[in-house]
């Protein structure tokens, strides 16, 4: 594989995540070998190019994944066919490899390689990383909530009397919004409507605490053939916490289901 022409490949090339070492580290590392495996897999199993960049961010190639293996806790990654920037490469001190996967930014570094044969053919192998970055852009990538337990969204009513609450079932999370069942007989999601304060609690992450905004409203038939009210919503100046805590749930959710169907 040869070293990429930038202009003609930009649209391939996924750059490195240009945060802070501490906001990433706070908001969007993952350290759990678990997670890491599943994310990996992921990528591997979705044939996402990956840019993995030697020596500097103006070195890389473009490669993948072929295998993530659990016993050694290596990565197996395509080794391309021309032999000067893999030279190159096998003898960076810093190696950071960067992918994108459904809109979601995927980054590990390593700074050992070696090269080896993989299925009759030269690949290199990486240990598997101690931590992983993992950054959802907002307004993508929304996940279902579970139709047995669903997550429930608090929010505050005001009153001059008494405090009060309602609680509205949710349809889907991301990190950009939420959508909801309008179906609560005091409060109304009519569009452009704010509610502040809204708490929703995801089981083993936390709870998160967000300001939403109804963008938009119309009617769908659930499976008991009952017609209500969808109100899609928006997070207003979303935390970067709360957003690491959304990741982390939909990561869960993800392997949950995909341990389902297999």
């Amino acid at each position: 594989m040869s070293e990429p022409n930038q202009e003609n490949e930009s649209s391939e090339v996924t750059k490195p995540i240009e945060l802070s070492q501490k906001e990433i580290d706070d908001n969007f590392r993952i350290h759990s070998e678990i997670d890491i495996i599943y994310i990996l897999r992921g990528v591997m199993q979705h044939k996402s190019l990956i840019t993995l960049y030697f020596n500097s961010r103006h070195s890389f190639i473009l490669t993948s994944i072929l295998a993530v293996d659990i016993k050694k806790k290596e990565i197996i990654v395509d080794y391309g066919a021309d032999t000067q920037p893999s030279q190159q490469i096998l003898q960076a001190e810093k190696l950071t490899f960067v992918t994108s996967q459904n809109k979601v930014k995927i980054e590990f570094s390593c700074n050992k390689i070696r090269k080896i044969s993989y299925e009759g053919k030269d690949a290199y192998a990486v240990k598997l990383p101690a931590s992983l970055v993992r950054m959802q852009r907002r307004n993508h990538f929304r996940i279902t909530t579970p139709i047995t337990k669903p997550l429930i969204c608090v929010i505050p009513i005001p009153s001059d009397e008494t405090s009060a609450n309602a609680e509205i079932t949710l349809l889907d999370i991301s990190c950009g919004g939420i959508a909801v069942i309008d179906h609560h007989p005091i409060i109304s999601f009519d569009p452009d409507c704010v509610f502040k304060d809204c708490q929703i609690s995801l089981p083993d992450i936390g709870i998160i605490t967000a300001t939403i905004k109804v963008q938009n409203t119309y009617e769908v038939t659930l499976r008991n053939n009952l017609t209500c009210k969808r109100a899609g919503c928006e997070f207003v100046a979303l935390p970067t916490k709360m957003e690491a805590m959304i990741q982390r749930y939909i990561i869960k959710q993800e392997q949950i289901r995909r341990t389902t169907e297999d």
